[in-house]
């Protein structure tokens, strides 16, 4: 049980998830001083989730007696970045909340990348939007030390006043957060960081096998 306790506090801190789905007039205020897209999504200044996180994610994730396993590693993450990067060459674990499945990795204590997903209402190739976001719900955050995520963060993308900097595919060949199994593959998704605007893009196949707790 390397790193245990750090593993927990961490992950409790970086493995919230989005509760914003359409028709939720919830909001935070990023501080920016304009109506922005990080505005209407939820997405707050600390730029850890775009909404929904919550204090006990590994609690509803379920830990049970056997505590972290130490043999088979629950995920293989064969992803390339460009404009962020996360590094999961360290202990990667594999939690579950009532809404995501997210995938994070440490490194002698600290959290040097996760990536959290909320697809349950998507399947198949996913063409992806800051539109197909507010249409579904749908949520892709990459995350090391701030957040990249799939909305803009600037409400004349929805107005069709600007381009949208949210794109790329990701196919959906499963995914039960239940289980905290999937299979995903991305091809140039590319995400916005809705403090800077900065794009993280990301290609490559991602497979968990189970919950690590």
């Amino acid at each position: 049980m390397r790193h245990a306790f750090a593993l927990l506090l961490l992950l409790s801190l970086a493995c919230g998830d989005d509760d914003r789905r359409p028709g939720d007039s919830g909001r935070h205020d990023t501080g920016a001083g304009d109506a922005s897209m990080a505005d209407a999504s939820g997405i707050d200044s600390g730029g850890v989730d775009a909404g929904r996180v919550d204090s006990g994610g590994l609690d509803s994730g379920g830990l049970d007696s056997g505590g972290v396993d130490a043999g088979r590693s629950m995920a293989q993450v064969d992803l390339t970045f460009s404009g962020c990067a996360p590094d999961f060459s360290g202990d990667v674990v594999v939690v579950t909340n009532a809404e995501s499945i997210a995938v994070s990795a440490t490194s002698g204590g600290a959290l040097t990348g996760s990536i959290q997903l909320d697809l349950d209402d998507v399947s198949g190739t996913v063409a992806l939007s800051t539109q197909h976001r507010v249409d579904t719900g749908a949520v892709i955050n990459v995350i090391v030390g701030t957040t990249w995520t799939n909305i803009a963060m600037d409400s004349r993308v929805l107005a069709g006043e600007i381009p949208d900097p949210i794109g790329g595919t990701v196919r959906i060949d499963s995914y039960s957060r239940a289980d905290g199994v999937m299979d995903l593959t991305f091809t140039g998704a590319t995400l916005q960081n809705p403090s800077d605007g900065t794009s993280c893009r990301l290609d490559g196949r991602l497979q968990t096998f189970g919950r690590s707790f």
